[in-house]
């Protein structure tokens, strides 16, 4: 190799590698940042905080603040953007540094939408001046509390990089779940008749805005991982996704749809059947399911007191109208679908010949994977796989 080429080629490795001064430049630009995103999420935790006592209080002018404080979020927002924006120019980053400037674009904007949820329950309050005591106005404070509590980890989580902190969030953020549909049911089921439903709606109204505060806490935390180092969380169901299978006895339906199910979950969904009248197993269904490689064995029928609670499951399938209509309600946040399957043991019970029944066993069967198919691409949103066009168009909508 000539000197010339020796020369040329430390010339290009000095430009192709991070000097000391880009890399102080790039550090320094980084706090900057993240100083500012404290900021944004110091103003936003005090904006829900002041909108937490006025309301307590019914503190008119405190509400006041809480709207005109938007503001100064919104402003700050666009300024946040604007570096970011500004330091993707000049520092052209790549791996961690540009993952992190990414993120904060987003975590930028989930802080202003918290902003809005802040002035939606001011304004509120406003509302509310003058008139009488808000219904479960305990249960508020709480959910308060850990919306703000689960807000503020999920800030700390994100600026510091901090996984094990982002996964406490999003258990938190479970937990501000399971009080917001405590606190729905009571408010949508009032003890006795009302003749101003204005403090119930507003209370629904504010309970709206805080589970969704927990909710884009959570999405902050689930840039964490891919942040730090490029893991996706985002769009991963949090938990375990359960779904109950409901029919009349729980003795043919039911278990044919739990096996199949079972058969394809992934490893975050779990099934479960239960029988409303619950009945042992029908023996030709169990004979039935054995010829198509799925062994189904059960010491004895099981009724929804079997199963755990209702309000635990993700989704509720009734396989049939009546059914349907006899099902437990359900929180609001649970799914309900009602799979009109026609039940074989019907055909068994009208009399009809061995035929008969097994072509009513296949169809039954058939329609059950499509359908258990079609339900776990929805919630695992991903295509459902093996079916022919005309099976994959299918499509099963809550009821009205």
């Amino acid at each position: 190799m000539s000197v010339t080429q020796s020369s040329l080629k430390s010339v290009n490795s000095a430009a192709m590698s991070p000097t000391p001064h880009y890399e102080q430049a790039l550090e320094r630009d980084l706090i900057d940042l993240r100083q500012q995103l404290r900021q944004m999420a110091s103003l936003v935790l005090a904006a829900l905080g002041d909108a937490r006592r006025a309301l307590r209080d019914r503190d008119r002018a405190l509400a006041w603040q809480v709207v005109l404080a938007d503001n100064r979020i919104d402003a700050l927002e666009a300024s946040i953007d604007r570096l970011c924006q500004e330091f993707l120019v000049r520092h052209m980053p790549a791996g961690a540094p540009l993952r992190f400037v990414i993120s904060t674009i987003k975590v930028n904007s989930e802080l202003e939408r918290m902003g809005d949820y802040a002035d939606a329950i001011a304004h509120r309050v406003v509302a509310l001046h003058g008139t009488g005591p808000l219904p479960a106005a305990a249960g508020f404070e709480l959910m308060f509390e850990r919306a703000i509590t689960t807000l503020s980890e999920a800030v700390e989580a994100f600026i510091l990089g901090d996984e094990g902190r982002a996964r406490r969030v999003m258990e938190m953020e479970e937990e501000v779940d399971k009080l917001n549909d405590q606190l729905f049911a009571e408010l949508a089921h009032a003890d006795r008749p009302e003749r101003d439903l204005l403090h119930r709606f507003a209370a629904l109204a504010i309970l709206n805005r805080l589970e969704r505060v927990a909710d884009r806490a959570a999405n902050i935390a689930e840039d964490v991982a891919w942040t730090v180092r490029g893991e996706v969380w985002r769009h991963q169901h949090r938990g375990e996704q359960r779904v109950l299978f409901v029919s009349p006895a729980d003795s043919t339906l039911g278990p044919m749809a739990e096996a199949i199910a079972r058969a394809r979950a992934p490893l975050n969904l779990s099934f479960g059947a239960a029988g409303l009248e619950p009945a042992p197993l029908n023996p030709r269904m169990v004979a039935f399911a054995a010829a198509k490689g799925f062994e189904v064995h059960r010491p004895r029928p099981r009724s929804l007191a079997d199963v755990g609670p209702i309000e635990d499951y993700y989704v509720v399938v009734t396989l049939s109208r009546d059914v349907d209509d006899r099902c437990p309600p359900l929180p609001y946040h649970a799914v309900q679908l009602c799979w009109d399957v026609v039940d074989p043991a019907r055909i068994e019970a009208d009399g009809g010949d061995n035929a008969a029944v097994h072509a009513a066993f296949e169809s039954a069967w058939s329609e059950l994977e499509v359908r258990v198919a079609d339900l776990i691409s929805a919630i695992t949103a991903r295509p459902a796989e093996g079916r022919p066009a005309e099976a994959r168009q299918a499509t099963t909508l809550p009821r009205s």
